[in-house]
């Protein structure tokens, strides 16, 4: 009996791995072309992006090697074949290094006279959806600082503001904008708050701190003194007369009442010296001559006198 049943069971082991094989096959010959597929996409997708990884790390080693080329150009003298050289990269190279030949064209322009276009060109990089964050944020800032050096104010803060976010590498520089062009606006409060955003940075640039220190210091000195000075006369203005003299000078009252005959002037009184008045230092008198004296002579000895009564002191009443 217990052969009997081992018998059974592998038997029936055999039947369900042949099973189990009829149906893999039947897989098999039903998948097989799809996951061949899939394998073949697999690889060359992988391919492929390795291709193109290896194809944009050519360009832009192509670029840099012309950008650096053509900043030699520049460097030795020959302006105009190293600009053109960047304007060629700004238009047939890819985002990173043709924003990199906008910016450096928009300097050059920005350090000779065409200051507008140099605005519009970093306007135009800080605009651009293409060109990546941080060279927008650059170009931004270099516009704030260009529209501050032209005297657009209002221009430079409002591009300058855009930067001043708490997760932004260029805030420093944005709020040392912000209050030159507050404190240029003659926005000394305005300009004070700003600057002392930047000192309470602990990120802040150690220069950057120290300018913005000595500027809080100016403007406080510039915020006392009109209190200080309120009560000194403009330049030009005549000062103004003391209360008292004022009201000894008054004209007499216009509604046409007539004024009281003055009467007659007291005797003046004889005021004392004041007593801060030292009496004058006497003049000094020379000394008498030396007299000469006269041989003295030698008196006789008188003979004694005779004692006299002493004379009554009763009085004797009339009649």
């Amino acid at each position: 009996m217990a052969n009997d049943e081992r018998r059974s069971e592998t038997f029936i082991r055999e039947v369900d791995e042949e099973l189990r094989r009829d149906q893999l096959k039947q897989l098999w010959k039903r998948f097989a072309p799809l996951i061949i597929g899939v394998c073949v996409l697999i690889v060359a997708i992988t391919a492929g992006y390795r291709g193109y990884v290896w194809w944009e790390e050519r360009k832009a080693a192509q670029a840099g090697d012309r950008f650096m080329a053509a900043l030699t150009k520049i460097e030795s003298g020959s302006r105009e074949e190293g600009e053109a050289e960047l304007v060629a990269i700004a238009s047939d190279s890819d985002v990173g290094y043709a924003a990199l030949a906008r910016l450096r064209l928009a300097g050059e322009k920005a350090g000779g006279e065409a200051k507008a276009e140099a605005l519009a060109a970093y306007d135009a990089v800080a605009n651009d959806n293409r060109v990546p964050r941080p060279l927008r944020d650059l170009a931004l800032i270099r516009a704030a600082l260009l529209a501050l050096d032209t005297g657009e104010v209002a221009g430079a803060r409002e591009r300058a503001t855009r930067l001043n976010v708490a997760d932004n590498p260029w805030r420093h520089a944005a709020r040392e904008v912000i209050g030159t062009a507050a404190y240029q606006a003659g926005e000394l409060q305005a300009a004070r708050d700003a600057f002392t955003e930047i000192q309470q940075d602990a990120q802040t640039p150690p220069d950057l701190w120290v300018r913005s220190g000595l500027m809080v210091s100016l403007i406080d000195g510039q915020l006392a003194t009109p209190g200080t000075a309120s009560s000194e006369a403009e330049p030009g203005e005549p000062a103004e007369e003391p209360d008292a003299a004022v009201g000894a000078t008054e004209a007499p009252s216009a509604t046409g009442a007539n004024p009281e005959p003055p009467s007659a002037p007291a005797a003046p009184e004889p005021t004392p010296p004041p007593a801060s008045v030292t009496a004058p230092a006497p003049i000094p008198v020379p000394p008498p001559a030396p007299v000469q004296p006269a041989p003295a002579t030698v008196p006789a000895p008188a003979p004694p006198a005779s004692p006299e009564p002493a004379p009554s002191t009763s009085v004797t009443p009339t009649p």
